[in-house]
């Protein structure tokens, strides 16, 4: 029963520990997304500042122009891509990671709950086992009157008998 209940425990231990490592490593993989996020924005802000510097430069030529056009056409595609992440990816990793606080938190309501399953069936045992101790101990009484009886009511016929 003991090895059960240590089988059980371990088994348990096991599970909030994995639930505990799911919600470390969903949490830093939504740090990595969010870091990965605010580089596309970083970098569409550099570039629409090297353009802005380009266009302050005073040069006209056409090949500014073109590498002005360049770098805000790479700085959109850049913020577009963090807007991405951040509306779609960044959900589903808040959502993913919800869901494992959900589950750890309904483990440790399953836990708890069986703990004090455990606890009343320990009681239940200990109760039952007092009872069969008092239940042998009756018996053994009764056992014992029924010998004396026996007894007392064999010396008896026997002292018929002898007369």
């Amino acid at each position: 029963m003991a090895k059960r209940e240590q089988v059980v425990t371990e088994a348990v231990e096991e599970m909030t520990e994995e639930t505990v490592r799911s919600i470390a490593q969903a949490e830093a993989d939504y740090e990595q997304l969010m870091d990965e996020i605010r580089g596309y924005w970083q970098r569409a802000r550099d570039l629409r500042e090297k353009a802005a510097e380009l266009k302050l430069s005073g040069r006209t030529d056409a090949q500014v122009g073109a590498e002005i056009w360049q770098l805000l056409d790479q700085a959109e595609r850049f913020e577009l891509l963090g807007d991405q992440k951040d509306s779609h990816e960044k959900l589903e990793a808040i959502r993913y990671i919800e869901d494992l606080r959900r589950e750890a938190s309904a483990l440790r309501g399953t836990v708890q709950h069986n703990q004090s399953v455990l606890a009343r069936q320990r009681k239940e045992l200990e109760e039952a086992k007092e009872e069969v101790v008092a239940m042998v101990q009756r018996a053994e009484e009764r056992v014992q009157e029924t010998e004396q009886l026996l007894a007392y009511e064999m010396a008896k016929l026997a002292e018929l008998e002898a007369n």
